[in-house]
């Protein structure tokens, strides 16, 4: 059976994006990537995450770093956001532009900035859940 990606983060076990972005905010310190992995699965340590996270995490960190991504550059989400027409290679192509686009933000900024980035994310993306 073939899943989107939109399909695959509608299951009930991917996190609330929204909820993962505010937590995600309270460890700014630990930089983007540590605190968007803290936020939503619990820890930083690979061999932790690594028997319990599910598939939809994983796309929940990549949809969560489209929308902080977009943020910062809207080439990132010049394309719309993930939906059923997006491939797992084209998910993949778009996460990593904006993984690419938040870790060059984040050189740049302080940890306080980056707590209001996720903050301000975690708003736009409870708009999206709600309008859903």
């Amino acid at each position: 059976m073939t899943m989107s990606v939109t399909e695959l983060a509608e299951l009930p076990t991917a996190p609330t994006l929204s909820r993962g972005l505010r937590e995600a905010a309270k460890y700014a310190g630990h930089g983007p990537h540590q605190a968007l992995r803290r936020a939503l699965f619990g820890t930083t340590t690979f061999e932790d995450f690594f028997a319990v996270i599910t598939p939809e995490h994983a796309i929940a960190e990549g949809v969560a770093l489209i929308v902080v991504g977009g943020m910062v550059d809207p080439e990132v989400t010049d394309q719309g956001w993930p939906d059923a027409t997006w491939t797992a290679g084209y998910f993949a192509q778009r996460v990593g532009r904006a993984h690419q686009a938040v870790t060059g933000w984040a050189a740049t900024h302080t940890s306080e900035q980056l707590a209001h980035l996720f903050e301000a994310a975690a708003d736009r993306v409870r708009a999206m859940e709600a309008a859903a």
